[in-house]
């Protein structure tokens, strides 16, 4: 139990700490030039903590406890690539095959951005539980 909880705290946190970095800095701009009226004025909190509490949660069940396992960070980089990728892309594409004007060039940076930072997320969560367990 100790280390699932470990595990999601590492996970939580440089999950919270990247996106902030690309949401806030890198891309500040991006996505609302990307988006236009689409956005809202500013977002939603409480459904993006929604967002990052159960994503944190999958991330540590499909990624950090099996790299834990195979006792490999390069699983929990992979593993957490491939999760990025799906998750990420299942938005993306879905959006590009169902919504009118959808941004081609933010679908391919979104799932090139998810892909990384589940993969970050997921390293996160095994270093937490290597160097603090």
């Amino acid at each position: 139990m100790k280390t699932a909880l470990l595990a999601y705290a590492g996970t939580f946190l440089t999950l919270l700490v990247c996106d902030g970095i690309w949401l806030g800095l890198v891309a500040r701009n991006f996505y609302r030039d990307q988006l236009g009226a689409l956005m809202l004025p500013s977002p939603n909190l409480a459904v993006a903590a929604l967002f990052y509490l159960f994503f944190a949660a999958a991330v540590v069940v499909l990624a950090v406890l099996p790299s834990l396992s195979a006792g490999s960070i390069a699983t929990a980089l992979i593993h957490g690539a491939i999760l990025g990728l799906a998750a990420y892309g299942t938005y993306d594409i879905t959006n590009l095959a169902t919504l009118r004007n959808w941004p081609l060039t933010m679908s391919l940076i979104d799932m090139a951005w998810g892909t990384l930072l589940t993969a970050l997320t997921a390293v996160g969560g095994y270093l937490a539980v290597r160097i603090l367990g």
